[in-house]
């Protein structure tokens, strides 16, 4: 499987300072089966990590002069009890390889009285200046009281950042200071020597607003107020409510929308983000929709508008994707969801020639837990001004069809148009078929509540509980293999004659009984809605006949006739033969296996504490992020331990692992209060024992 990719930062935030200064990056170089974190699949980094909001953007990599890198900077989703944390998280990538993403840590938090600021929605811009040198602003969207409009500034788009516009004690922002709710920039840069503000050489533009759109050309001198001579354009595109109805005060002028365009048609609802496509500008924001393609209205979308100028007059384009992963339903008589329904918050991308929208999910609709994903998609524009009938078209991607364009349409008239919800993320040419992928990355649920959460920093695993007859659906893997890189997917192989291929699947059982799990290509229904085939069968043994003290285990089924040599990429539905809703199994993973090959399923270190001989029950989640602890990640764990009598004063603590190559620390109890350490291969876990 190769080296994992991922670096991670697990710093402790310095408390002596207020703003978080640049870190060390912590290397995993494991090549065991230990850490078997992989970046391919959708969600798109670790499954472990929730980072939703992401604002994506590529930046030249400021330590490799000449090359670039695709960052996604978000929030964190790291107190489980509300949303996002105490920091702005950021990942990035080599454009030439957007497998190989690495952690970049917690590039801003900030702390005033004790407490830590919690970081919503941000957005970080590059300014280039006339020496050559680029200067980046980071708009993190503090939800401290005051601190909303913050805007910080540095020299690396990995940080450190400075607030530039808090006032000489930190507690608040200085007068001008407009930004609000969901802050999004956009940096125009001007080449036209005839142009006013060539010698400034460019302009930039603030969107923000939580159920109201707000807009104005910032200063360039401080990239916080107003420009000069210029005003905030108060009801800037219309919001409204999720019955389609306008939110905005009854009579609002909208002098950002053309005079033709129904203020019903944006469905507005919070998290503005401009591109720019071709000669047009294209405006990305979370907003309702659903009902123009037969289902019920939510804001778990993306929507986009266009115009001629970063502020407009807007038309409407109507969704971008909808992370509910729209598709048709059984019969193919309308369109059905196939993943949870929560909110949503991304842009558009353009990467190594190649337009990807980025958004983010909520696993069984848990707002409070989501993960960045990924979608491919094509973007048709024209020269012609929107002023005159031009327009910007984006639709799903699919590169194997006769177009380019993935779409779901129904008998019943309905068509999705938006980007397809799939298990690939950047592997817009299938999964890589020979690798084993967790069932966290599952994109079709016919139980949209079965997904289990992860967040084990060791383990890139999220189960999916199945029941009597539910159906789990990976779209898509690559049975046509890969001859080339291209686009920042790595080539891999296909399926081939002569492979003798079998798919494993990797499961735990929760019944005694015997059941089986049929194996479809294409399609979960063999019927002319879906065209699925069946091309397997697993039949799980019954408590009696597996193997004693076995929790996963590994099931196999020949599927050489259909894969061996399949051209393309195809959808694997997995679909539970039994009594109608009964639990049978938590699907740990699965994967594709050639003859003489053998795939197995990551094995996790195991590790123990012992206080005085005594085993400590450790807890399977990490402390969770307070406004207290400032906590940026989920590598620290809170153990009490109560102690029996009185006859140890000094108890002493010990620790142990079933892997030899995780390295243990132990800092025996001071004051009541012990610390043990596992290093495995550069990741850490941190256990802080308290002792009662």
């Amino acid at each position: 499987m190769g080296k994992p990719p991922f670096h991670l930062h697990s710093d402790k935030i310095n408390p002596h300072h207020n703003y978080h200064m640049k870190k060390t990056v912590l290397s995993l170089l494991c090549t065991g089966a230990a850490l078997m974190l992989q970046s391919f699949g959708n969600p798109y980094l670790p499954l472990w990590e929730h980072l939703p909001d992401g604002e994506p953007r590529v930046f030249e990599d400021p330590d490799r002069p000449g090359k670039y890198r695709a960052y996604i900077i978000g929030s964190h989703d790291t107190s489980v009890d509300r949303y996002c944390g105490s920091d702005i998280r950021m990942w990035s990538a080599p454009v030439e390889d957007l497998t190989d993403w690495r952690d970049e840590g917690a590039i801003f938090t900030y702390s005033h009285n004790g407490k830590w600021d919690i970081m919503y929605a941000p957005d970080l811009v590059e300014v280039p200046q006339k020496d050559g040198s680029k200067i980046y602003y980071l708009y993190p969207h503090s939800r401290g009281p005051r601190r909303e409009a913050m805007v910080c500034k540095g020299t690396r788009p990995d940080g450190p950042f400075t607030p530039v516009n808090l006032s000489e004690d930190g507690s608040h922002t200085v007068a001008g200071s407009v930004l609000g709710f969901d802050p999004s920039i956009y940096v125009d840069i001007i080449t036209d020597p005839s142009d006013p503000d060539y010698g400034t050489g460019f302009r930039a533009y603030g969107f923000w607003g939580f159920q109201r759109s707000l807009a104005a050309e910032l200063d360039p001198a401080t990239m916080y107020s107003v420009r000069p001579g210029t005003e905030t354009m108060p009801y800037f595109i219309p919001a409204c409510t999720p019955d389609g109805k306008v939110r905005d005060p009854e009579g609002t002028q909208y002098p950002a929308l053309y005079k033709e365009q129904d203020p019903k048609d944006f469905g507005f609802f919070e998290a503005s983000s401009i591109r720019k496509v071709g000669n047009k500008y294209v405006m990305i924001f979370s907003g309702y929709s659903g009902r123009e393609y037969g289902l019920g209205n939510t804001n778990s979308t993306l929507r986009y508008a266009f115009g001629d100028t970063p502020l407009g007059p807007w038309r409407s384009g109507g969704v971008l994707v909808d992370s509910r992963g729209i598709v048709p339903n059984a019969d193919g008589t309308h369109l059905a969801c196939t993943n949870a329904a929560h909110n949503t918050h991304g842009s558009l991308q353009d990467i190594n020639g190649q337009w990807y929208v980025f958004y983010h999910r909520p696993p069984r609709g848990f707002g409070f837990a989501r993960q960045a994903m990924v979608a491919p998609v094509t973007i048709q524009w024209d020269e012609t001004p929107v002023a005159q009938g031009g327009k910007v078209v984006i639709r799903g991607y699919d590169p194997y069809a006769p177009d380019g364009i993935w779409t779901a349409r129904t008998s019943d008239g309905n068509e999705y148009t938006g980007a397809e919800v799939t298990s690939e993320g950047f592997q817009i040419y299938g999964l890589d078929p020979f690798r084993y992928y967790s069932a966290g990355y599952a994109c079709y649920l016919s139980d949209i509540g079965a997904q289990q959460d992860s967040w084990d920093i060791w383990d890139n695993d999220m189960p999916v509980r199945m029941k009597g007859n539910d159906i789990v659906g990976f779209k898509y893997f690559g049975f046509g293999g890969l001859d080339k890189g291209t686009k920042g997917v790595p080539a891999f192989q296909g399926t081939k004659k002569g492979d003798k291929t079998h798919i494993n699947i990797f499961l735990t059982p929760i019944t005694d009984q015997s059941f089986k799990v049929a194996v479809m290509l294409d399609g979960p229904y063999d019927n002319s809605t879906w065209k699925g085939k069946k091309i397997g069968e697993i039949t799980v043994p019954e408590s009696g006949k597996r193997a004693k003290g076995e929790e996963v285990i590994r099931l196999t089924a020949d599927v050489s006739v259909a894969v061996d040599g399949l051209k393309g990429k195809h959808a694997i539905y997995l679909v539970a033969e039994g009594e109608n809703g009964k639990p049978l199994c938590m699907l740990k993973g699965l994967g594709f296996s050639k003859r003489g090959k053998h795939l197995e399923c990551p094995k996790v270190p195991e590790v123990t504490i012992s206080v005085n001989g005594n085993r400590v029950e450790l807890p399977a989640t990490p402390t969770r992020m307070t406004a207290e602890n400032g906590y940026t990640g989920y590598d620290r764990y809170d153990v009490d331990y109560k102690l029996e009598g009185n006859r140890n004063p000094t108890p002493k603590v010990t620790a142990s692992s079933d892997d030899r190559k995780v390295k243990i620390n132990i800092s025996q109890p001071v004051d009541g209060k012990a610390t043990v350490t596992f290093d495995n291969r550069g990741v850490k876990k941190i256990y802080t024992i308290n002792i009662i």
